[in-house]
C-alpha cells in the first residue's frame, strides 16, 4: 500500500511541475517574463526500526525507513536578465541589471513592479504599461527646473501640447585660447587710432582743451569710441605689437630707433686765412691740423679745411661742402650708424681753435628707446636724452613733440618751431606724419591756456599776432583799445575806443567775446582765461619746414638692434614738404580674437554678443594682458547712460603659465529696448581663476572652443527621448531639450520573493522586503535602455528537456502503481 500512495504523490508532483514548465513555455515570448522552477521534496518517511549505536562487540545498525512519496515544495521564479531586443517605439523601455519599474494601478494608493517596459502615453498625457498602469517617477519642478529623485515618486505625466516658455540669458560661459606667442598669423587687428592731442581729444573742434576733453590715451578704463562704435584713443603696449606678416615685433628694454625729421645742417665762412688753426670735436671725434697752415686765400683754407673733416665723416656722419668759395657747409643727413656718435653736429671747439667755427649745437634726430616700466620721455633739445616710450601713444607723442618744438631746421643751433607738424595713428593702424602749413593751435608751443592767468605784458604780445576769444566767465584785469570795431555786451565799440576792463567782464558772465587783433591792453594787472579761451603765444608765427625724415637702428651697451621694428617704422622715410601729402609706417597689429553667441530676452528674442579680444600688454607675472570690447547692436543697452550705450569694455590678464588671472566686468545688465524685461542681469563665466578650464592664453592659434549661454526662445513638445538614467527629455521646437521627468526603479532584498500578479506585474510580500526606490544606474540598480523590451528568459530548449524529464518521471510514478497493483491482485488470488 505504501508504494500505491507514493506512486500517486510522484504522479501528483510531476503533474505540479507540468503545470510549471507549461506555463514557462506559454510565455517564452512574453515581455519582461521570468521563468519558474519547480522543487521537489521528500515526504515524511516511515521508521520501522530506530538506529542503534554500537555496544560491545555489537556493532551500530542504521535505522530502517520507508519513504511515503514526493511533493512539489516551492515554485522558485528565476531573475536571470533576459536578452534585449531593440524596437521602434522610444517610449520602449529595457533594464539591463537589477531592478523593477514600478506602476499605480489607482493613481499612486498602491504599487505593482513589472520588468515589462512597454510603456506610451496616453490621451491625458500619463506614462502607462500595456495595463494602463501609471508609470511612477519623479516630475520636474516648474520653478528651478531640477528633478529631485529624493522626493516621493508620483504619476509621471506629461501635458499633451506641452510649450516652454521663453527664457532669459543668465550666464554666458566662454572656453578658448588668446595666442600669447610670436606669430598670430591672421588673428590680429589694428591697433588703436590716435589723434594728434596728448591728454584730451578735441571732440569739439576748436583746438582747444576743456575739462570735459580730458583723455589718457593710456588708462584702459577711459574709454572713447568712433561713430561706428570702435575704440579709439587707447594706447597699446609696443612690446606686445605684431607686424603686417602676424609676427611679433619684440621690443625689448632699451630697443628702438634714431628718428631724424631733417639734415642737421650749419655753415662757417672762413675770411681770416692767414693763419688758420683746425681744433674741434665734431660728435666726440676731435679734428685738428697740425697748427697753423698757410693758404693761398679763404678758398684754399676752406677746402683743406674742409678735408680734414670729410675724413672723418665715417666716425662723425658729418661732411663739409665747401661752396661760394670760402662757405664750409656743414651737414648730417642722420643715415649712417646707430649710436650718437654719428648724429646731429654737435661741435666743441678749443681755445687753440681759429677757423671762426663755434662751438654749436644742430639737433635734428633723436633716439627713441622701449621701456617696459612706463614712459619717461624728454621734452628737452637734447639728443643725449633718450625718448623712452611704452605705449603707442608715447611715442606718438614723443615724435610728435620733437618734430615741433626740439629740432634745429634752421641750423642756428637753437630749437625751431614748426607747429603744423601732426602725427596720429590712423585707422589701419600706421603711424601717419603729416606737415600742413600755417600755425596750428596747439599745446606744444604754449598756443592754449586754460584756467590759467596772463599778465599785461603777454596780452599785448598775444593781441600783436592774434585776435583772442575770452570764453565766458574769464575776467579781464585790464581794458582793452580796440583795433575794429567790435560788438561787446550788445553795444558795438568802434575801432580806438577804450572799454573799460568792468564792461567787458560783465558781458563775459554770460557770453565770449573776441579781442581782434591789434587790440592793446589799458592799465596794468592781470587777467583770468577759463577754459574754452583761444590764446596764441606771442612769438608765433607761420613758419614751415620740410621734413626729411631718417630712420635707422639703435644700438647701445648690451642693446641689438630691433630689425622688425626698423622695418615697420622705416616706411616714413623721404622728404616731406610743407604743405604735401602725408607719410606712414607700415600697418602695426596687435593680436586679437572675436567671438559671437546669441542671447535671449524675456521675450524670447535673438540678439547677438559679441566679445573682443586686443592683447595689450603683459601682466607683472609675465603673463598676458588683454582688453575685451563687449557689445549688443542697438537699440539694445549694456552700459545705460553712457555712450555708446551698447558697449562696455573690460579686461582680462592671465598667468605666465597660461592661466587665468582675473577679468572684468563679471556680470552684465543688457536691456533689450523691444519691450522685455529691462536690465537682464548676465553673468560671464571665463573659467575658474589659476585654472585652465576657461579662457587661457597659450602660444598657440587663438580660438573658441565653445561659446554657451543658457537662454532659449518659446517652444513646443516635438519629440521625446529617454537616456539610461530613465531620464524623459523632452525636445522642443526651440531647438532646446529638456528633462521633463524620470522613471523611478525599484530594487528587492529578495526578489525571488515577489509574488506574481498577472499583467506581468509582481506585488511585494512579507518575503521580498520592502521597495528601495531610486534612480536607475545607480546603486544596484540597473540602466535604461530606450527603444527596446527585455524579452523572456525562457530557455525553449531548456523547457523543452525538461518536459522529457517531467514526463518521464510521471510515466515511472504510474508505473509503480500498476506494479502495486498486480502485487496486490496476486496477494488476494492468494486468499
Amino acid at each position: 500500500m505504501r508504494a500505491l500512495w507514493a506512486g500517486v504523490t510522484g504522479l501528483q508532483a510531476h503533474q505540479t511541475a507540468m503545470d510549471v514548465e507549461s506555463n514557462n513555455i506559454a510565455n517564452v515570448n512574453t515581455t519582461g517574463y521570468k521563468y519558474s522552477r519547480a522543487n521537489f521534496a521528500t515526504l515524511l518517511s516511515q521508521t520501522t526500526s530506530i538506529a542503534t549505536a554500537p555496544t560491545g562487540t555489537l556493532g551500530g545498525q542504521n535505522s530502517t525507513q520507508i519513504g511515503l512519496g514526493t511533493t512539489v515544495s516551492t515554485v522558485t521564479k528565476i531573475f536571470s536578465q533576459g536578452s534585449i531586443e531593440t524596437t521602434d517605439k522610444d517610449t520602449d523601455l529595457a533594464i539591463s541589471g537589477s531592478g523593477f519599474f514600478v506602476v499605480s494601478p489607482d493613481g499612486g494608493t498602491t504599487y505593482k513592479y513589472t520588468r515589462d517596459g512597454d510603456f506610451e502615453f496616453d490621451a491625458d498625457g500619463n506614462f502607462v504599461d500595456s495595463n494602463g498602469y501609471i508609470v511612477q517617477g519623479w516630475l520636474q519642478d516648474e520653478d528651478t527646473g531640477e528633478i529631485d529623485t529624493t522626493s516621493p515618486v508620483t504619476n509621471i505625466t506629461i501635458a499633451p501640447g506641452l510649450t516652454t516658455p521663453a527664457s532669459a540669458t543668465t550666464k554666458v560661459t566662454v572656453k578658448a585660447n588668446l595666442d600669447s606667442g610670436t606669430s598670430v598669423g591672421t588673428n590680429k587687428t589694428s591697433i588703436y587710432s590716435l589723434d594728434s592731442n596728448s591728454g584730451w581729444v578735441d571732440t569739439d573742434g576748436d583746438g582747444v582743451k576743456d575739462t570735459a576733453e580730458v583723455h589718457d590715451e593710456d588708462d584702459s578704463g577711459s574709454n572713447l569710441f568712433t561713430s561706428d562704435d570702435e575704440l579709439t584713443e587707447r594706447g597699446i603696449d609696443f612690446g606686445v605689437l605684431y607686424d603686417s606678416d602676424g609676427e611679433a615685433i619684440s621690443l625689448n628694454e632699451g630697443q628702438g630707433s634714431w628718428i631724424s625729421y631733417a639734415d642737421a645742417e650749419t655753415s662757417v665762412t672762413i675770411s681770416d686765412y692767414t693763419a688758420v688753426n683746425l681744433d674741434i670735436t665734431i660728435n666726440g671725434t676731435t679734428i685738428t691740423n697740425s697748427g697753423p697752415v698757410d693758404y693761398t686765400d679763404a678758398d684754399d683754407a676752406a677746402t683743406q679745411l674742409a678735408s680734414l673733416i670729410n675724413a672723418q665723416t665715417a666716425s662723425t656722419g658729418v661732411t663739409a661742402t665747401v661752396t661760394s668759395g670760402n662757405k664750409i657747409v656743414l651737414s648730417n643727413d642722420n643715415s649712417t650708424g646707430t649710436t650718437s656718435a654719428t648724429r646731429n653736429i654737435k661741435i666743441v671747439a678749443s681755445t687753440a681753435d681759429t677757423t671762426e667755427i663755434d662751438t654749436t649745437s644742430v639737433i635734428t634726430a633723436y633716439q627713441y628707446a622701449y621701456t617696459s616700466s612706463g614712459a619717461t620721455t624728454s621734452t628737452d633739445y637734447d639728443d643725449s636724452e633718450t625718448r623712452y616710450f611704452t605705449t603707442t601713444e608715447d611715442l606718438r607723442n614723443a615724435m610728435q613733440t620733437d618734430a615741433r618744438t626740439n629740432v634745429d631746421y634752421t641750423g642756428d643751433g637753437a630749437s625751431d618751431i614748426n607747429d603744423s607738424v601732426s602725427i596720429i595713428v590712423n585707422d589701419s593702424g600706421q603711424f601717419e606724419i603729416s606737415n600742413t602749413t600755417g600755425d596750428a593751435f596747439n599745446e606744444d608751443d604754449g598756443d592754449f591756456i586754460e584756467d590759467d592767468t596772463i599778465d599785461e605784458t603777454s596780452l599785448n604780445s598775444i593781441l600783436s599776432n592774434h585776435s583772442v576769444t575770452l570764453a565766458t566767465g574769464s575776467v579781464l584785469g585790464v581794458g582793452i583799445v580796440l583795433s575794429a570795431d567790435t560788438v561787446i555786451g550788445g553795444t558795438t565799440y568802434l575801432a580806438g575806443a577804450t572799454v573799460p576792463a568792468a564792461t567787458i567782464n560783465a558781458a563775459l558772465t554770460t557770453e565770449t567775446v573776441t579781442l581782434p587783433l591789434g587790440s592793446t591792453a589799458s592799465g596794468t594787472g592781470t587777467s583770468t582765461i577759463e577754459s574754452g579761451t583761444n590764446l596764441k603765444s606771442a612769438d608765433e608765427t607761420s613758419e614751415d619746414y620740410d621734413l626729411n625724415l631718417t630712420v635707422t637702428g639703435l644700438t647701445g651697451t648690451n642693446i641689438s638692434q630691433n630689425d622688425s621694428f626698423i622695418s615697420v617704422m622705416d616706411a616714413i622715410q623721404g622728404t616731406l614738404t610743407a604743405g604735401t601729402t602725408t607719410r606712414t609706417t607700415e600697418n602695426i597689429y596687435a593680436a586679437a580674437l572675436t567671438t559671437t553667441t546669441e542671447i535671449y530676452d524675456s521675450l524670447g528674442s535673438k540678439h547677438t554678443l559679441t566679445i573682443q579680444y586686443t592683447k595689450t600688454g603683459t601682466s607683472s607675472s609675465g603673463g598676458t594682458e588683454w582688453s575685451m570690447v563687449i557689445s549688443v547692436p542697438e537699440p539694445g543697452e549694456l552700459n545705460s547712460g553712457v555712450e555708446p550705450e551698447n558697449i562696455v569694455t573690460g579686461t582680462i590678464s592671465f598667468n605666465s603659465d597660461g592661466s587665468l588671472s582675473t577679468y572684468t566686468p563679471r556680470n552684465l545688465t543688457y536691456t533689450a529696448n523691444n519691450g522685455s524685461t529691462s536690465n537682464q542681469s548676465v553673468s560671464l563665466d571665463f573659467g575658474s581663476l589659476g585654472q585652465f578650464d576657461g579662457i587661457t592664453s597659450f602660444d598657440k592659434d587663438s580660438s573658441t572652443s565653445s561659446i554657451n549661454q543658457n537662454g532659449y526662445a518659446g517652444g513646443d513638445l516635438t519629440g521625446i527621448s529617454i537616456d539610461e538614467t530613465g531620464t524623459i527629455i523632452g525636445s522642443f521646437s526651440n531647438g532646446y531639450s529638456f528633462s521633463l521627468a524620470q522613471v523611478a526603479m525599484a530594487t528587492f532584498t529578495n526578489e525571488t520573493g515577489l509574488e506574481s500578479d498577472g499583467g506581468n506585474c509582481y506585488i511585494s510580500t512579507t518575503n521580498s522586503g520592502t521597495a528601495i526606490v531610486g534612480q536607475a544606474s545607480t546603486g544596484s540598480k540597473g540602466s535604461i535602455q530606450s527603444s527596446a523590451l527585455e524579452m523572456s528568459n525562457a530557455d525553449l530548449s531548456r523547457s523543452l528537456t525538461q518536459l522529457i524529464v517531467i514526463q518521464r518521471g510521471y510515466q515511472a510514478s504510474s508505473k509503480v502503481i500498476t506494479t502495486a497493483d498486480e502485487m496486490l491482485n496476486v496477494l488476494l488470488q492468494m486468499t
